[in-house]
C-alpha cells in the first residue's frame, strides 16, 4: 500500500520541480519580450525614433505617468479616469507638438460602448496631427454612447501635447464635472 502512494507522490513532486525550473528559466525571456514589444510600439507611435530615454516628470498634470524622449519627439504615457475605471494610453508627440500616434494600452470601460475606444480606428484617427485642442463635441466626435470615455481619451491627448508644447492643459474643454 505504501508503494502505491509513494510512486505517484514522487512523480508529482518531480513534475512540480520541472515546471518550477521552466517558469524561472522562461521568466527572463518573457520580460525581454515585453520590453521589446514596448519599444516596438513606441517606435511605431513616433516614426523616426529608435532609442528612447525616460525623462523624469514632476509636473502638476496627474494624467502623465511617464515620459520617454526619442529623437523626433516624445512618447507620453497617460492615465486618466474613464467612465468605469482608469484608461492608460501611450501617445506619440513630435518635437513640433503634433500627435504622431496613440494607442490605448489598458482600459475596462463598458463593453459595446466605451470599450470601443480600443478598436474604433475612426475615433482614434481623429486625434492624429492634433496640436492639443482636442475637445469632444467641438472638434472631435465622441464614440456613440461613450461621451465620458471619449472625453477621457481627449484629456490624455491634450495632456501629452501640453507636455511638449508647454500649453495649459486645464484650458481644454475636456472636463465633465465628475
Amino acid at each position: 500500500m505504501k508503494k502505491t502512494i509513494i510512486i505517484p507522490l514522487v512523480s508529482i513532486v518531480a513534475v512540480a520541480l520541472v515546471l518550477f525550473a521552466a517558469a524561472v528559466g522562461l521568466n527572463g525571456i518573457a520580460s525581454e519580450n515585453a520590453q521589446a514589444d514596448h519599444i516596438y510600439v513606441m517606435q511605431t507611435l513616433l516614426p523616426g525614433s529608435k532609442d528612447f530615454v525616460i525623462e523624469p516628470y514632476a509636473g502638476a498634470d496627474a494624467s502623465i505617468r511617464s515620459v520617454h524622449k526619442g529623437e523626433t519627439g516624445f512618447i507620453i504615457e497617460t492615465v486618466t479616469q474613464g467612465y468605469v475605471d482608469e484608461i492608460t494610453m501611450l501617445i506619440g508627440v513630435s518635437n513640433e507638438g503634433t500627435v504622431t500616434g496613440l494607442v490605448v494600452r489598458d482600459m475596462h470601460e463598458t463593453v459595446g460602448l466605451g470599450a470601443n475606444a480600443l478598436t474604433d480606428w475612426q475615433f482614434l484617427a481623429q486625434f492624429l496631427k492634433n496640436t492639443g485642442d482636442a475637445a469632444v463635441g467641438t472638434n472631435m466626435d465622441a464614440i456613440t454612447g461613450a461621451t465620458v470615455t471619449s472625453k477621457a481619451v481627449a484629456r490624455c491627448v491634450n495632456s501629452a501635447v501640453a507636455y511638449v508644447t508647454g500649453a495649459d492643459v486645464q484650458s481644454g474643454a475636456t472636463s465633465w464635472g465628475g
